[in-house]
């Protein structure tokens, strides 16, 4: 057995085996704990434990440093090919979405919104899917898009989270999107519409001579499960399109200010948090353990803790809950357009 310093000058001892097996298997002497680390999320509890001299950030060579490779010898490009040619969403960005998209989810502020076919209705985000006709290129897709979330960003008033994907069947691009606002059908279609014939794609007309209006949907979801599938089927699975196509996905600049406070284990009361992983899940792991909760329903419990993501919630929802724009006035400008057209 050999002793080895890594990067961060921790001791890690190494067993050495034969040459022409190329394996190498690590046995990690963990320094010492010095305390732990509580963060306060949307999620629930997670708390760290921090030890001597050690950083928990993920170097990109770490696959290579476990095996003891590198690779010029050809075997990490054996095992993990890549191709250069296409963008892939891999497991640490599709985390990311899902982070920024459960959190816009989550501290947005609750809307109402009245509507004469269904009726009234209560939300915090709004799902919308962007198409185009089967003649748009993909270039002309992509620049109407960079207007469309100029024109949701300053005119809407939306703070979004975006992801490109391509069908299954034809291939055909198109985009995902999560919204803290509602934008009616009418604005969304007569606005994604404009800006696709902008860039000199030809509407296909109906047998009546109109243009098609189906290139457009938005939904408005009930609860939180219709959020959580909606998040998990469309915007954090694995992806991968050409390279020429962009970003995969994006987000509002916001979304990054939105960051939780770190409690040292002195500062939060210990009897609280025992009283809350009592009552709810907690999954545990060597350097992490995580309590599954709305910290929102524990003020019976935990009146300290909850006050505490109290302030939090409330900041994060000013940050990112934009005025409502009125879309009345804005009706009244598209039947006018409209009513004007030769």
């Amino acid at each position: 057995m050999k002793r080895v310093n890594n990067r961060k000058g921790c001791p890690t001892f190494v067993t050495e085996v034969q040459p022409e097996s190329n394996v190498f298997v690590p046995y990690i002497n963990p320094p010492k704990l010095v305390y732990h680390e509580t963060k306060l999320t949307h999620t629930g509890i997670s708390t760290y434990k921090v030890f001597e001299n050690c950083s928990r950030n993920l170097q990109r060579s770490s696959k290579q440093n476990l095996i003891q490779n590198r690779s010029t010898t050809g075997l990490i490009d054996n095992l993990f090919p890549k191709d250069y040619s296409k963008r892939h969403l891999n497991a640490t960005q599709s985390r990311k979405i899902k982070k920024y998209s459960s959190k816009l989810a989550y501290y947005s502020k609750v809307r109402k919104h009245v509507s004469t076919r269904s009726g009234n209705y209560k939300y915090k985000v709004s799902f919308l899917t962007l198409t185009a006709p089967e003649v748009a290129e993909a270039g002309q897709i992509l620049k109407a898009f960079e207007h469309f979330l100029d024109y949701i960003r300053r005119t809407a008033n939306c703070v979004y989270v975006w992801k490109k994907e391509l069908g299954e069947k034809n291939k055909h691009l198109h985009i995902h999107l999560l919204l803290n606002n509602f934008i009616p059908y009418y604005i969304v279609s007569w606005k994604w519409q404009r800006l696709l014939m902008a860039e000199g794609v030809k509407w296909p007309l109906n047998d009546q001579g109109k243009p098609t209006n189906a290139h457009t949907r938005i939904e408005l979801p009930k609860n939180k499960r219709l959020i959580a599938h909606y998040i998990a089927k469309y915007m954090s699975k694995a992806f991968e399109m050409p390279k020429e196509y962009g970003y995969i996905s994006g987000h509002s600049e916001v979304l990054e200010d939105l960051k939780e406070v770190t409690f040292i284990e002195s500062e939060l009361p210990i009897q609280e948090l025992q009283e809350i992983c009592k009552h709810y899940k907690t999954i545990k792991d060597t350097f992490i353990t995580h309590t599954c909760v709305d910290l929102l329903q524990v003020k019976d419990i935990a009146p300290v803790i909850f006050e505490y993501f109290r302030q939090q919630y409330e900041g994060f929802k000013e940050m990112i809950s934009l005025p409502e724009h009125d879309w009345g006035l804005t009706k009244k400008l598209v039947l006018s357009e409209v009513a004007n057209r030769p």
